[in-house]
């Protein structure tokens, strides 16, 4: 495939208009503000939330996106893509990945929110006939695989053609879209700010592309204060996010 294909294909994947459903999800990020876990507890802003100056939160959110790229997605989501775009043309490959996705990932709500989004993405390449989306969403039907959303992009981002660079891409920039879009909305902080977070996130992004990729058999995250606020998530009286 042309490469400018491939990339406008990534920018097609990673676009928030793209109707993948994540824009529910939050991973964590509105238990933690819920709590007040999410802002600074220094000196310096005590003094000023005292005097009524707005708490500038977005040095918080753009360590929370850190943390997910660095501690989750590339030593965990990336893997399984990475594996998932080379077995793309095997449903038992895939649906073996799925499994240890399902076993690697602890926590009930991450596994659910993997898989919702995995199936809801899916769900949309069906409609639009990308080829393999509509056997493997039988797959899932049957109860042999579970849908998980790396493995599903992963899938269906190789059978689309996109390179596999392009697909890292397109994830890890999806993956932090939606963080600072979530915490827009919660009110932490404004477009402006979730602006320069995707510009000052690029250079870790690009350090973390720049690696290789983990073996399989070395893939783990460790994230776990957005572990512990996700399984949190349901106590909370009022919730706008499904995690």
């Amino acid at each position: 495939m042309n490469p400018l294909h491939s990339s406008l294909l990534a920018l097609q994947q990673a676009d928030s208009f793209f109707p993948g459903g994540a824009v529910a999800w939050s991973w964590g990020l509105e238990t933690l503000v819920a709590d007040g876990r999410l802002g600074a507890t220094s000196a310096v802003a005590l003094a000023r939330r005292q005097r009524g100056v707005p708490r500038d939160r977005s040095a918080q959110v753009n360590g929370f996106v850190e943390g997910q790229l660095r501690h989750r997605w590339a030593t965990f989501d990336r893997v399984f893509l990475s594996a998932a775009w080379h077995a793309a043309d095997s449903l038992q490959a895939l649906s073996t990945l799925d499994a240890r996705i399902e076993a690697l990932t602890l926590a009930e709500e991450l596994r659910q929110g993997s898989r919702r989004l995995g199936q809801s993405l899916l769900g949309v390449h069906v409609a639009m006939g990308t080829s393999g989306a509509e056997a493997y969403q039988q797959c899932i039907a049957s109860g042999a695989a579970a849908g998980h959303l790396a493995v599903v992009q992963g899938l269906l981002w190789q059978r689309l053609g996109m390179d596999l660079d392009h697909c890292q891409l397109a994830a890890a920039h999806g993956l932090c879209t939606g963080l600072v879009s979530a915490a827009v909305r919660l009110g932490v902080m404004g477009h402006l700010d979730a602006q320069r977070i995707l510009t000052d996130i690029q250079p870790l992004l690009l350090e973390l592309l720049a690696q290789p990729v983990p073996d399989l058999e070395d893939a783990s995250g460790f994230t776990p204060m957005a572990e512990i606020a996700v399984m949190r998530h349901e106590s909370q009286e009022l919730r706008l996010f499904a995690n």
